[in-house]
């Protein structure tokens, strides 16, 4: 009896022991190894303009895939390559759909999509998955750009604002950073908690997320996390701006990483973000009420 005790007893220690046991989560990839990581978003927003309300559906997917080039101490070089952004946008004013992956047809927009999704660029990411800055970020825009040749006179200024747009730097990093934005700087053990932070800058809109992580288990090489995400819009420091954002929101989100290489194996997340937008054009301004809820989905 006393033997069974003191095995029980021992066994909860060890168990214990182990929970408490800090893991150093970093990212360990293989070099030359291709990974991928797909990204599912459902957006709802509730849109009140003018008096006017309506509502718009935004889903989109992505692929990226990327691999190691080289590594110097804790700073990697990872080639990425975005194999597709596809979104469908459904509205009053209409229905849009976009596929990079596609051949492109005669929209400047699909045009310029698919260039940028047959072009790879260079990041340099550290093992606790710090964006460090672009390897070839002025290469990649000029291949990218080279597809406005293709493009009719007629259309060319509105294509090349839209490849602006969607070429600028801080625009390309949030397609990046968030996929390494995750891990903490040292060891953690069960229930600690980090910090990591990132802007998001689409369409002129600029936003800071606040992300903060919890270790919530570990078991067989895999490790359970919970994050809770504070979004607000950054203010333009262009004085010219024709749009100003006043946006806030929080996000909330549960995965799983592979401790062996630190990745992402799954992960959900669900958020709302609300506030409003304010448009400027000949001397007026028209300003925009929104509520907007998400779901996401990422599986590697």
């Amino acid at each position: 009896m006393k033997k069974l005790i003191l095995s029980a007893f021992f066994a909860l220690l060890g168990i214990s022991l182990m929970a408490q046991a800090p893991v150093n989560i970093k990212l360990n990839l293989e070099k030359g190894k291709m990974y991928t990581v797909k990204n599912i978003s459902k957006q709802t927003m509730q849109i009140d303009a003018g008096g006017q309300q309506f509502n718009m559906d935004i889903s989109t997917s992505s692929v990226v895939s990327y691999k190691v080039l080289k590594q110097e101490n804790d700073v990697m070089d990872i080639e990425l390559k975005f194999d597709t952004i596809a979104s469908k946008t459904t509205s009053p004013m209409g229905n849009k759909e976009t596929n990079s992956a596609k051949p492109a047809g005669n929209d400047p927009l699909e045009k310029i999509m698919n260039k940028f999704s047959s072009n790879k660029i260079i990041a340099k990411i550290s093992t606790s998955g710090k964006f460090v800055e672009f390897v070839n970020y002025g290469k990649f825009k000029d291949n990218v750009l080279f597809v406005l040749d293709s493009i009719p006179a007629t259309k060319r200024d509105q294509a090349k604002g839209m490849a602006d747009a969607l070429l600028q730097e801080s625009a390309i990093r949030t397609l990046v950073e968030p996929l390494f934005a995750y891990l903490p700087e040292k060891a953690v053990k069960i229930g600690d908690t980090w910090e990591t932070t990132y802007s998001l800058t689409s369409n002129n809109v600029s936003m800071l997320s606040l992300n903060t992580f919890t270790l919530k288990g570990v078991e067989k090489n895999v490790a359970t996390i919970s994050g809770k995400s504070e979004i607000e819009s950054l203010p333009s420091t262009d004085p010219n701006a024709q749009m100003v954002q006043a946006l806030k929101g929080t996000m909330t989100s549960d995965g799983t990483l592979d401790l062996k290489t630190g990745q992402v194996l799954k992960n959900t997340s669900k958020g709302n973000i609300e506030g409003t937008m304010t448009m400027k054009s000949n001397n007026a301004e028209m300003k925009i009420k929104l509520d907007s809820q998400s779901e996401t989905f990422m599986l590697k």
